[in-house]
């Protein structure tokens, strides 16, 4: 086994924080934590920080696929780039999700003014 480097041990470490910052956020039950969004955030970063401290874990799944050497560093930088934007357009859909909540909530209050009032 190699030594760990410092590296190693930042991702990791920076891994460990996003998962336990959406643990708490999901726990809290805050408004933009989907149990998907939560999933997803846990699967993602728990891979990354597995794949960080335990580098033989991406040479094994190169090796099962049959892929080069610079071919890990593509696919990392790939998943990472696709990672952050999958979550920006969720964070993204889940905001006009909630404006239209509102605006329907909206309407609805008006509908139910204008139905008091020709009762009147």
């Amino acid at each position: 086994m190699n030594n760990i480097t410092i590296y190693q041990v930042i991702v990791a470490a920076v891994a460990f924080g996003i998962i336990v910052n959406r643990s708490v956020r999901f726990a809290r039950r805050e408004k933009a934590q989907s149990i998907f969004k939560y999933l997803t955030v846990v699967f993602v970063w728990g891979m990354i920080g597995s794949i960080a401290l335990f580098p033989s874990i991406a040479h094994w799944i190169r090796r099962q696929f049959g892929f080069g050497q610079n071919f890990n560093t593509m696919i990392f930088i790939a998943f990472v780039i696709l990672f952050v934007l999958f979550f920006r357009v969720l964070a993204i859909i889940e905001k006009i999700e909630s404006q239209i909540t509102e605006i329907v909530r909206k309407e609805a209050l008006k509908n139910i003014e204008r139905a008091r009032s020709i009762k009147k």
